[in-house]
């Protein structure tokens, strides 16, 4: 379903600055990339991924862990070879659901606890997702969340370079997915292809 423009609806998370003035991501966390890479193992998949990945990345690659900083660059070259390897949209999108139980589990678990004193929704996962954004992304970019009705959600990101590959997007509406699920039974992620640039990234994101 088509998502409506930036300018419907009611902001729950607004951008931290003016859009134009955020920057650009300059810095990546390797536990989004490790997680990433765990699941291309687990379908074994990582001797295509090495055979599409540059050379001068291997050695990055393959010696990281979670909990570093790497330059962008690294995750523009991990998400085009992902990208290079034509897993279907389905598969790219069960890889993000099992990123997202990896990458967001302590953190949306601790602010669950936080917020179920007074009552979690999917709404309180979206509230977080700019504190998310900052424990992935480094040196620029930011994101702003949209409540377009009662259970639907529009979700932009600026400034995110990876924002060009349409692997990584596809896998992200995974990573929603699974986060939403502890405030409801099912929810459901579309990237908005027609308004994701270079560095804009657009998901609408509906639940029941």
């Amino acid at each position: 379903m088509p998502s409506p423009g930036p300018g419907t609806g009611e902001i729950v998370l607004p951008f931290s600055g003016p859009p134009e003035k955020l920057g650009v991501a300059t810095r990546i966390r390797t536990t989004l990339l490790v997680s990433s890479l765990q699941s291309l193992r687990k379908r074994g998949a990582v001797d295509a991924y090495m055979r599409l990945l540059p050379a001068e990345h291997h050695m990055t690659i393959n010696s990281m862990i979670a909990g570093q900083w790497l330059p962008i660059a690294v995750g523009l070259a991990h998400y085009d070879a992902c990208q290079g390897l034509g897993i279907s949209q389905p598969e790219v999108v069960a890889i993000g659901r099992e990123v997202g139980d990896k990458i967001q589990g302590t953190f949306l678990a601790t602010m669950v606890r936080m917020a179920g004193q007074v009552g979690a929704t999917p709404w309180t996962a979206l509230s977080f997702v700019g504190r998310l954004y900052d424990r992935l992304f480094q040196g620029g970019g930011g994101v702003t969340v949209i409540k377009l009705g009662p259970k639907d959600a529009r979700v932009q990101f600026v400034g995110k370079p990876v924002a060009r590959i349409p692997y990584y997007r596809m896998a992200m509406n995974g990573v929603f997915e699974v986060g939403l699920e502890l405030f409801c039974k099912k929810a459901y992620g579309t990237d908005i292809a027609s308004e994701c640039t270079e560095t804009t990234a657009v998901l609408h994101l509906a639940w029941a």
